[in-house]
C-alpha cells in the first residue's frame, strides 16, 4: 500500500460557537494525524490529509464569507474530505447529485446558491455547471490527489452571506416513490442521531482505531453520509469504495476483516446469487441491513450459508439516520421469535401507530401510520411518517409498505409488497415490484414487473399471472406483468418506483 505523507499548513482553525460534532471530528482530526484515515485502492491516506482539507476549505469560505458549501459528492477521498471539512468548520453541506444530468444539476445550483461549489473536474467542466456556478457568484474548489481541495488564488472577500441557522447538512432524498425533495438536517439532530447508535459524539476521550469499516453506500444518500461521519468521530478508519460489487467488496472485506458489514436487501441477494465460499466472511461478526424492507427469507438463507446474522435497521433520511435497530444481544434473545421484525426503537426515540384518517392511536399489533419522537427528529413533538406499521407487546416494530405506495384499485387497498412477496416466491423469479397506473374505471390499477433468475425455466407473464391466481385476492392480481432485465434502482440499490411506473410507459 502506498503512504501519503501530507502535514498541514495551518495548524488549527478558529471556529465561532462550534457544534459539538465539529469539535469531536477536529480533535479526532489532531489526535494522531499520521496513521491511516482513508484506505482507496493501494492508496492510504492519514488523518493530517483530512486535516489539510479542513484548513483549505476554512481559508476559502473565511475568505469568501460563506457558511454554506456545495459538494457534488462522490464516493472518492477529495470529496469524502470537502464533506468531513465542512462539518468540521461548522459549516453547511449542500448535497449536490452526481448522478443528476446536467439540467438537473444546473437546477440545484442556481437555487441552493451555495457560496463554495467543491467537485471532481469531470463535474465541474460539465455542460451548464460552470455557467450556473458563477450566476451565483459561488467559488469553485476543484478535487484533487497528493491534496484533497485545489484552493483558488483569487477567492474575493465576501460580506458573509446568510447567518447560519444550525444546518448541517441540505440532504437529498433517494427519490424512490417519487421526485426526490430536500431535506434538512440541522447539527443537534445530527448528533442526536449519531450518539444514539454508539457514537462518541460528546466524549473528550480519542481512540484511533486500526480496522477499516467498509463504505461503499453512496455519499449522497443518507446511509453513506451517516456512516462517513459516524467512523471519523469515532476515529475509525473508512475502507471507500464507489459502488457495489461482490468481488470486489468481497475481497475487500477479505482483506480488512471488518466485524461488522452493511448490506442492504439489493446488495444482500447479490451475495446470495454470487460463488462465495461459505467461509468468505470470516471474522466477521455481523452483518447489518437497511434502507428497503428485508426478506427474512433471505436473512435465514445468509445466516446458513455463511453464518453471519443480519441485523434489520429502520431509518429514514429525515430522522439522520436510524431509529429503530436490533443490536447482536437483541438478536440472540428476540430474533427467532420477532422475525421479520426491524427491532426495538432507539434510546431517546418513542413510537406509536396511529389510524391513518382519524389520528388515534392503535393498540398493539394493529397496522397503521408509523410516529416518532425524540431529540434527533427534526421537529418537538410526534412526526408522522408515512410508513404503514406495527409494534407488538414487547415494542418490536414492523414495517408493512408505505402509505403513498398503496395503491387504490376502486376503493380496494393494495400494499405492493403483497403483490411483490407473492411473486418472489416463484421459483424462477428473481426480483418483483409492483407500482399502480391510472385508470378511468378504477382510479389505479395494479401492475408488476419481475427479473427471472438466470437458470430458470422458461417462465411468461401469463404463468406468473396464474401462479398468483392461486395465491392472492382478485383485486391484488396485476393487470400486466413485464419480464425485464433489470429493475430500476437508485444509488442506493432501492427500486425507484417512478422509473418502474414509466417502464409501462414504453
Amino acid at each position: 500500500m502506498a503512504d501519503i505523507d501530507v502535514t498541514p499548513e495551518v495548524a488549527s482553525v478558529e471556529i465561532s460557537n462550534p457544534p459539538a460534532l465539529s469539535l469531536r471530528i477536529r480533535a479526532v482530526l489532531e489526535a494522531a494525524p499520521d496513521d491511516a484515515a482513508l484506505l482507496v485502492g493501494d492508496r492510504v491516506l492519514p488523518w493530517s490529509w483530512l486535516g489539510q482539507a479542513v484548513a483549505d476549505l476554512d481559508g476559502v469560505c473565511s475568505r469568501a464569507g460563506t457558511h454554506r458549501v456545495g459538494i457534488v459528492l462522490r464516493n472518492r477521498p477529495a470529496t469524502f474530505a470537502a464533506l468531513v471539512a465542512t462539518i468540521a468548520t461548522g459549516r453547511e453541506v449542500v448535497i449536490l447529485s452526481p448522478f443528476h444530468g446536467d439540467v438537473a444539476l444546473e437546477e440545484d445550483l442556481r437555487q441552493l446558491a451555495p457560496g463554495v461549489v467543491v467537485a471532481d473536474p469531470e463535474d465541474l467542466d460539465r455542460p451548464r455547471v460552470p455557467e450556473a456556478a458563477a450566476a451565483v457568484a459561488a467559488v469553485v474548489v476543484r478535487t484533487g490527489t497528493d491534496r484533497a481541495l485545489t484552493v483558488p488564488t483569487d477567492v474575493p472577500r465576501g460580506g458573509g452571506g446568510s447567518a447560519p441557522d444550525g444546518t448541517a447538512v441540505l440532504m437529498v432524498t433517494s427519490g424512490t416513490t417519487g421526485k426526490p425533495k430536500r431535506v434538512r438536517l440541522g447539527y443537534t439532530e445530527l448528533a442526536a442521531a449519531l450518539t444514539a447508535a454508539g457514537t462518541p459524539v460528546e466524549e473528550t476521550e480519542i481512540r484511533i482505531r486500526s480496522r477499516p469499516a467498509i463504505l461503499w453506500a453512496s455519499l449522497v444518500h443518507i446511509g453513506g453520509l451517516y456512516f462517513a461521519l459516524a467512523n471519523v468521530a469515532s476515529g475509525q478508519p473508512t475502507a471507500l469504495l464507489e459502488r457495489f460489487e461482490v468481488e470486489p467488496w468481497a475481497e475487500l472485506v477479505r482483506r480488512t476483516r471488518p466485524k461488522v458489514i452493511g448490506l442492504p436487501p439489493a446488495a444482500l441477494r447479490m451475495v446470495l446469487r454470487s460463488d462465495l465460499p461459505p467461509d468468505a466472511f470470516a471474522g466477521v461478526l455481523t452483518a447489518t441491513s437497511g434502507t428497503a424492507a428485508l426478506d427474512p427469507d433471505d436473512a435465514d438463507r445468509f445466516r446458513e450459508r455463511f453464518g453471519i446474522p443480519i441485523l434489520a435497521t429502520y431509518g429514514a433520511t429525515e430522522f439522520a439516520g436510524a431509529v429503530a435497530s436490533w443490536d447482536l444481544a437483541l438478536h440472540e434473545e428476540w430474533g427467532d421469535r420477532k422475525r421479520g421484525s426491524v427491532g426495538r426503537p432507539h434510546r431517546g426515540i418513542t413510537m406509536r401507530v396511529v389510524d391513518p384518517e382519524s389520528g388515534e392511536p392503535l393498540p398493539a399489533g394493529a397496522t397503521g401510520l408509523l410516529e416518532a419522537r425524540g431529540p434527533q427528529l427534526p421537529q418537538r413533538g410526534w412526526v408522522r411518517t408515512t410508513d404503514l406499521a406495527s409494534l407488538d407487546t414487547d415494542g418490536f416494530l414492523y414495517i408493512h409498505g408505505r402509505i403513498d405506495d398503496v395503491i387504490n384499485r376502486g376503493g380496494f387497498k393494495i400494499v405492493p409488497s403483497v403483490i411483490e412477496e407473492a411473486l418472489e416466491a416463484h421459483p424462477a423469479v428473481r426480483d418483483a415490484s409492483a407500482v399502480g397506473l391510472p385508470d378511468e374505471r378504477l382510479g389505479q390499477v395494479p401492475v408488476a414487473a419481475v427479473t427471472l433468475l438466470p437458470d430458470a425455466p422458461a417462465t411468461t407473464p401469463a404463468d406468473l399471472r396464474a401462479f398468483l391466481a392461486e395465491r392472492l385476492a382478485r383485486y391484488h392480481l396485476p393487470t400486466e406483468i413485464r419480464i425485464v432485465d433489470a429493475l430500476p434502482r437508485t444509488p442506493s440499490l432501492k427500486v425507484s418506483r417512478p422509473d418502474v411506473v414509466a417502464l409501462f410507459h414504453t
